[in-house]
């Protein structure tokens, strides 16, 4: 073996130590995303002529602080030029208030498709009109589901053709049923009862499950009818930020999966599902963290008036352990050979298989807050070691080249 070999083969073992210990948060992205993202505020402007009465001052209250959604109060009598330029020209009849609702400004980024300068909705705001912006019976329902410890909530809106919305129910249960065979929870996700793992070192805070709702791979579904009027802002917030979805699928269901706080990302025409599709999906929202950055992650909010706080404390850690995990999933539509052959696949029971459950005590904030402060634990130490390797690897390339180049 010579020397160029030798090295080649070092830097080639060094590389692969470092990939393998700068690892990800190992906490999956559903439930990174319930504990820890923040969701994206709407805009809502709220125009008047004059003083707002105490009627409507009365109303916008109403509105609180858990609705992530942000209330701007404008006086057309009084707007300036960087108003008229953002709102256009408004006219707002005698006694009423008009309201302009708009997605968080990260949404149109990079979308071609999407201009964000356009109003979700506009019209009169009166009572009604707010409580549907806020609220309706399928994020309600969606809200128990993913308190109850879903994984994620598959909303199927139908096309209005009964046949085309039941073949697209009854598919996407078959699929959700198989791939759920092929995930599992990632190794090292460590509940809030233990806490002291992380003061040792032992185990890394990012690591560490931030309330005690259950933890499972576990997905439901909730169809919506295309004309419901209690859902009609609901929907538009849905399908709004991929118009072309619309447009190159007019006439049939759509299924968005929805996860964390109300998150989705864009949504799947009934007509191209399929079991690979389902399971890449699936895996991206099952699978470690890999970036803690939100804004790195796929998809948008939604509109959720909940108190989130209140809801990530008192129950149990629930572990499925199904089998192997699939490692690696990237995009979430894009081709990948990685995964198996679901027409060699021999069919297999619905997962039924036994849970560990751990009970656990309650995490408090200031808990958390401690433990945020700067320690080396395990997986620390881990992507230290990954970094002092990467830095050799830099030095033994340098070093390769110098020795091809000498005489």
């Amino acid at each position: 073996m010579t020397l160029f070999t030798r090295v080649s083969v070092l830097i080639f073992c060094c590389y692969s130590l470092a990939l393998s210990l700068l690892e990800a948060c190992q906490v999956p992205v559903f439930r990174y995303a319930l504990e820890r993202w923040s969701a994206d505020k709407y805009e809502l402007a709220v125009f008047s002529k004059g003083e707002l009465t105490e009627a409507q001052q009365s109303l916008i209250d109403e509105i609180g602080d858990d609705v992530n959604l942000e209330v701007v109060v404008i006086d057309i009598g009084k707007m300036t030029e960087s108003d008229h330029a953002r709102y256009g020209n408004v006219n707002v009849p005698e006694g009423s208030i008009i309201g302009h609702l708009y997605y968080p400004w990260g949404v149109g980024k990079g979308n071609p498709f999407l201009n964000v300068d356009d109003p979700l909705w506009n019209g009169n705001l009166t009572k009604e009109t707010l409580n549907r912006i806020i609220n309706s019976p399928a994020r309600k329902a969606i809200l128990e589901k993913i308190i109850s410890g879903e994984s994620a909530v598959w909303a199927l809106i139908e096309s209005g053709d009964e046949a085309k919305d039941k073949d697209a129910e009854t598919r996407l249960w078959k699929y959700l049923n198989e791939v759920i065979k092929f995930i599992e929870i990632p190794d090292g996700v460590v509940g809030p009862g233990e806490l002291d793992r992380v003061a040792t070192g032992e185990v890394d805070v990012e690591d560490v499950l931030r309330s005690t709702i259950p933890l499972k791979i576990s997905f439901d579904v909730i169809r919506i009818k295309q004309n419901d009027p209690k859902e009609k802002l609901f929907l538009k917030m849905l399908t709004s930020f991929v118009p072309q979805l619309i447009e190159e699928s007019p006439d049939e269901p759509l299924i968005f999966p929805i996860f964390g706080r109300g998150r989705t990302f864009d949504g799947i025409p009934a007509s191209i599902m399929s079991e690979k599709l389902m399971l890449e999906a699936c895996s991206y929202l099952c699978g470690a963290c890999s970036c803690e950055v939100k804004r790195e992650n796929p998809g948008i909010d939604l509109i959720m008036n909940t108190n989130w706080t209140k809801f990530l404390v008192g129950s149990e850690i629930i572990v499925d352990k199904v089998l192997p995990p699939l490692e690696g999933v990237g995009d979430l539509v894009g081709s990948d050979t990685r995964f198996p052959d679901f027409s060699t696949v021999p069919p297999s029971e619905t997962l039924s298989g036994s849970s560990d459950l751990v009970s656990e005590d309650e995490i408090t904030s200031d808990q958390i807050d401690s433990l945020l402060e700067p320690k080396i634990g395990q997986s620390s130490l881990n992507r230290v070691i990954g970094i002092c390797c990467a830095l050799v690897l830099g030095a033994l390339v340098i070093f390769t080249v110098f020795l091809k180049r000498s005489p």
